[in-house]
């Protein structure tokens, strides 16, 4: 496989552990109709930064921007209900520890990645 098919199996992956994720955040809070909804915007912010990007050349702001963002909401999100909540420290471990393994934890190899390829291909 080339790079170039590379990066893009790379960012279809990371959009959709985006769209998963930041659409169970939102379903766990106000309900599956929301969720779907959110991950629906989820999505279509994606592929629209994906289109300016593109139009862009050889920046990555607006791949990046989007993808940044619906990173840090969820992780901060999982964050903040995993130390307010009341629960020792080894329920904390368990509730957190799924949403690391699961989404926090593949993103950044993901991002690691992708850079790695696009600074090769250059």
């Amino acid at each position: 496989m080339s790079d170039k098919t590379l990066r893009l199996l790379i960012a279809i992956t990371i959009g959709l552990l985006l769209v998963y994720q930041v659409g169970s955040i939102i379903s766990d809070i106000f309900g599956w109709g929301w969720g779907i909804i959110t991950a629906a915007i989820v999505a279509g912010v994606s592929f629209f930064s994906v289109r300016l990007a593109k139009a862009n050349g050889a920046s990555t702001f607006w791949f990046m921007l989007p993808t940044v963002l619906f990173t840090i909401i969820p992780i901060s999100w999982m964050l903040w209900k995993g130390f307010t909540g009341e629960s020792s420290g080894f329920e904390r471990f368990l509730n957190l520890s799924g949403f690391f393994i699961g989404f926090a934890i593949p993103m950044t190899l993901l991002f690691i990645i992708y850079f790695e390829l696009r600074k090769r291909s250059k």
